[in-house]
């Protein structure tokens, strides 16, 4: 279970596209015992989108936690799913390493990155399992998580059809 976890460690798409749509703010009531955001994730959404989520995140009041304390096993491990997956990125297997590291939630949109996580173990979820879960603890009513689904998709994010009905129909009034 992706919500049994208290902390989650976030890759680029989940951090980019709630911040899209305003609502960083509910990550940290998914996960109230801390968020994790590699620099590397930072720095990607600087360096292609031209957006310092650090300013908004910080105007928020919203603390993150940054892994410091990596061992040779973890570059091994960043090293084993580098050449497993060469489409990954590093902010991708960073984000995936500290969540195994941890012991908490990968949040990601990329299926190498749920493929790794489940290959280890590691709980995942992808934006819709957070809008689905935010209802079930009463931080979103249906309408406004597909008030958010529609600005995830407006903004870009790409999520299948199916999907997209399937969500569609289970949260319309």
């Amino acid at each position: 279970m992706p919500f049994s976890s208290r902390q989650a460690s976030l890759d680029t798409n989940i951090l980019y596209y709630f911040h899209a749509v305003g609502r960083l703010d509910l990550l940290w009531a998914l996960f109230p015992e801390g968020v994790w955001i590699d620099p590397a994730v930072l720095q990607e959404i600087r360096d292609e989108l031209g957006t310092d989520i650090e300013d908004s995140l910080r105007g928020q009041g919203l603390v993150f936690h940054v892994e410091k304390q990596f061992e040779d096993r973890h570059y091994v491990e960043m090293a084993e799913i580098k050449a497993r997956h060469r489409g990954l990125k590093h902010a991708d297997i960073v984000t995936i390493v500290v969540a195994g590291k941890r012991g908490i939630t990968c949040l990601s949109a990329d299926d190498p990155v749920r493929k790794t996580c489940e290959e280890r173990n590691i709980p995942f979820a992808r934006h819709l399992g957070c809008l689905d879960e935010a209802i079930a603890r009463g931080l979103l009513t249906g309408e406004e998580a597909l008030a958010l689904l529609d600005g995830f998709i407006v903004e870009g994010l790409y999520l299948p059809r199916s999907l997209v009905n399937e969500f569609r129909s289970k949260w319309k009034g």
